[in-house]
């Protein structure tokens, strides 16, 4: 009798230790299952898409008129775009700054302080606006959203980013193909340079400029068909 319950108590204790191992098998054998899933997905980012992780790369980049650059120093859209930026400081203010026609929203030319000339920039992708309103309890708030992307990594780019970063600005820009302008801000209510990103890597090089101002105006077409030249006496 004794030695029947002695079998029984090593039978279980055997049948214990044996599932014990299997667990232990099984975590293991799940563990390698991940690492092989992870450094698959890694190395094959658009194969896993499928089980929910992807890599996704975009590279957004631009050639700059400030100096211009060669294709092989930036990649992307080639859409030129070109996009004046004016500082209010430039503006010849004894004038009023032109207001829009009521039908046509156009509004007619302005002039530059004498010796001054419009700081033109050249973008390979399209600037990006985005307008917004928002119904307030009293007023109705609005803000503009203007965002370019100037290619290549270089001085001149670094210049403008530390002598004009908070500026103040007229913006005007036109797709190269276009012949009317359109402008954003005026002196009352420049566009502001409130955020830069310079970025040199595996993606690109390039400089991202965003101007922001609070108002529901939205871009007005310029009437002449050149920029801005400077006054005269």
């Amino acid at each position: 009798m004794k030695k029947n319950i002695i079998s029984k108590t090593s039978i279980r204790k055997g049948m214990q230790y044996e599932r014990k191992q299997g667990k232990l098998l099984l975590t293991v054998l799940l563990g390698l299952l991940a690492i092989i899933a992870f450094i698959w997905a890694w190395c094959e980012p658009s194969s896993a898409a499928g089980f929910g992780y992807g890599i996704s790369c975009a590279a957004m980049t631009g050639i700059a008129s400030i100096d211009d650059v060669s294709d092989k120093e930036t990649h992307g859209n080639e859409i030129g775009y070109y996009v004046a930026l004016i500082p209010i400081s430039m503006i010849y203010d004894p004038m009023a700054f032109p207001q829009p026609d009521a039908d046509s929203r156009a509004i007619a030319a302005f002039e530059l302080k004498n010796g001054e000339t419009c700081p033109v920039f050249e973008a390979h992708t399209i600037p990006t606006l985005l307008s917004n309103t928002e119904k307030g309890d009293v007023t109705t708030n609005g803000t503009n959203t203007f965002t370019m992307i100037m290619g290549g990594d270089r001085a001149v780019l670094h210049t403008f980013v530390e002598e004009f970063a908070g500026g103040k600005f007229v913006i005007m820009y036109k797709h190269i193909k276009d012949t009317v302008w359109m402008v954003l801000g005026e002196p009352e209510r420049p566009m502001i340079l409130n955020n830069t990103e310079t970025k040199d890597d595996a993606d690109g090089r390039y400089t991202t400029l965003t101007f922001t101002r609070n108002s529901v105006y939205l871009p007005l077409p310029y009437t002449p068909t050149t920029l801005p030249v400077a006054h005269t006496d």
